[in-house]
């Protein structure tokens, strides 16, 4: 069995690449056919010899009216088998090939049938196919998975298992095999059958690692913790450096609360084996999902200076760094990136992300403006738009989108344009010039929620409640389920202290179907202040400005607090609100009317 890919990719790259003859039925492939059938017949072929009692010449002319008929009609079979796959009717061509192999004895065409049956997941045909290809040649691998592949997909497991069983032991690499098997159960759905034929195969080679591993992480999906902590341990104690079993038990010791432990054994591990580069970046990313984001910058390191400036490895540790917001480490990965000549749209997209954040605004429109013709030049180009705007040349800012308008064609992309321009608007404080653009829009693209929903936070900025409201209920009643314009016009009625009862179930309804949103949280929170319900309004708020600290949810928290009774908890609170928003008019406002 390949080493490369699993049975069905391989079976797939042949059909496209021609490894099995693509034109069979012509005879132009060199491997050998057999005797009698079309495939063998090609300029080279050997003479038959002659029956006793015949000369050569009676042979050449003998009449074999009965193998002439046959062949011909192997012949139809696959040409039309042929020319069906070649028009992609793959379910046409499968079958012509399940005919054609019941009439010769060459086991290629068995392999193109069950080819065609694997990639079409026509699990039955599969199975016929593949068991006609064992019949031809009982010693092939490639016929007997593919076999076992069908049975399972059937539901066949008992006989999946004993062909499994077999091949696992006979296998150059049973750990490759154990892993592809693990792609097929987990294709199948059946957790049951996953859980069956794992387990089988570790009473097959109960000293494979490999085979631990595979039933912990099936275990795992079925949230069997025990039984997964149970294999992994084993698969440790099999092969104690195992960079799969490794992070495998990291992930479930952070899963119980035990992370020091896990990252322990992997420190100890790293120690050794200091050149496990996959090893160490499954053990940064682990660390980036537990927060310990200064490990997260170590490890980073490391895995940059051992790179050899390999660009794969530069772009993957630079979009850590970034999660972890190591942003002079990202810069510095992202730089030798650029060097290497490999992924220069994604470095300088980047780069120009890290400087747009530092508020080096000419050195990120320079890179933005280098990211090339891809999937993130429209957004480079956005925000170069938006910084223009944000420097106060609206203008420019504003021709620089309509420019991009005239080179994108897909109506996403000239939606994404039509709110950025409206967005910049907005934050130029022309926000009745923002409705005209989204009016503009809407006339365009009548049925886009995403103006839609931009067109009503337009108009509340421009004083516009009529129109706030009224674009809302229209959202609201295409998509009753859409939760961020139910909290839009939740939030408009309680900040508003009108139609509360609705506003309660406007929100009540967006928070079921985004629990954990801190501005629904937030709109909540403030309707439980304006019905008289503080202490419930304070933990809402409270957690949502944890979850996303943001001026307004601290006005808010801040507001509630002081007229909760908790005066100098609301001052302390405030005054550390505009240490990071020194500027912002909401908290001002609440600092003035309250706290001076």
């Amino acid at each position: 069995m390949s080493n490369e890919c699993n049975v069905k990719d391989r079976f797939f790259q042949r059909l496209c690449s021609g490894v099995i003859p693509c034109l069979l039925l012509l005879g132009c492939s060199a491997v050998p056919m057999s005797p009698g059938t079309v495939l063998a017949q090609s300029n080279d072929a050997a003479e038959p010899e002659p029956a006793a009692g015949q000369n050569a010449s009676q042979a050449a002319t003998a009449p074999a009216s009965g193998q002439a008929e046959m062949d011909g009609q192997l012949m139809f079979e696959l040409m039309i088998a042929e020319l069906a796959g070649r028009r992609g009717q793959l379910d046409v061509a499968m079958a012509g090939y399940l005919r054609a192999a019941q009439h010769t004895d060459d086991p290629r065409v068995s392999e193109r049938a069950s080819a065609l049956a694997l990639y079409g997941q026509q699990w039955a045909e599969a199975e016929k196919a593949s068991r006609r290809w064992l019949q031809l040649d009982p010693e092939s691998l490639d016929a007997s998975d593919v076999l076992a592949q069908s049975l399972l997909q059937q539901g066949k497991t008992e006989e999946a298992i004993a062909l499994y069983r077999e091949l696992v032991v006979v296998v150059d690499d049973p750990d490759q095999m154990i892993r592809q098997l693990q792609a097929v159960l987990q294709n199948a759905g059946d957790a049951a059958q996953a859980l069956a034929v794992m387990e089988a195969m570790q009473e097959t080679l109960p000293d494979n690692a490999s085979v631990h591993l595979g039933v912990a992480r099936i275990k795992l999906t079925n949230n069997e913790l025990d039984g997964a902590r149970a294999s992994v341990e084993e698969a440790l104690r099999l092969d104690a450096d195992s960079t799969e079993a490794l992070l495998l038990n990291a992930q479930l010791k952070m899963a119980a609360g035990e992370p020091d432990e896990a990252f322990a054994a992997i420190d100890a591990s790293l120690a050794g084996h200091p050149d496990k580069l996959m090893l160490r970046l499954g053990y940064a990313r682990l660390l980036l999902e537990a927060g310990r984001f200064d490990a997260v910058g170590e490890q980073l390191d490391a895995l940059y200076e051992s790179t050899d400036n390999n660009p794969d490895t530069l772009l993957t540790i630079s979009m850590m760094a970034l999660d972890a917001r190591r942003m002079e480490r990202a810069r510095t990965y992202l730089t030798s990136l650029l060097e290497t000549g490999e992924y220069p749209d994604q470095a300088n997209f980047y780069l120009g992300r890290i400087s747009d954040q530092q508020q080096e605004h000419d050195a990120a429109i320079a890179f933005y403006d280098a990211v090339g013709a891809s999937e993130l030049q429209v957004p480079a180009q956005i925000r170069v738009a938006e910084l223009l705007g944000l420097s106060g040349d609206v203008d420019a800012g504003r021709e620089r989108l309509r420019e991009l308008a005239t080179q994108v064609s897909e109506e996403d992309q000239q939606i994404q344009l039509l709110s950025a321009e409206s967005r910049m608007l907005q934050n130029a404080n022309l926000a009745s010039e923002a409705v005209k653009v989204l009016t503009a829009g809407l006339e365009k693209y009548p049925n886009d929620s995403d103006l839609l929903y931009s067109r009503a936070l337009a108009a509340d900025a421009a004083g516009d409640k009529g129109m706030l409201v009224s674009d809302l209920q229209a959202l609201i009643e295409t998509e009753p389920d859409n939760a961020h314009a139910l909290n839009a016009l939740g939030y408009h009625y309680a900040d508003s202290n009108i139609e509360l009862a609705q506003a309660e179930q406007l929100l009540v309804k967006a928070n079921r179907l985004l629990p954990n949103d801190p501005a629904i949280m937030d709109s909540l929170g403030w309707l439980r202040y304006r019905q008289g319900e503080l202490a419930e309004a304070i933990t809402l708020l409270e957690a949502a400005y944890k979850l996303f600290p943001d001026a307004e949810i601290a006005a808010h928290l801040g507001e509630v607090l002081w007229l909760n009774g908790n005066e100098q908890e609301a001052r302390s609170f405030v005054e550390k609100a505009l240490i990071a928003s020194p500027e912002d008019d909401r908290l001002l406002q609440v600092r003035k009317k309250y706290i001076e």
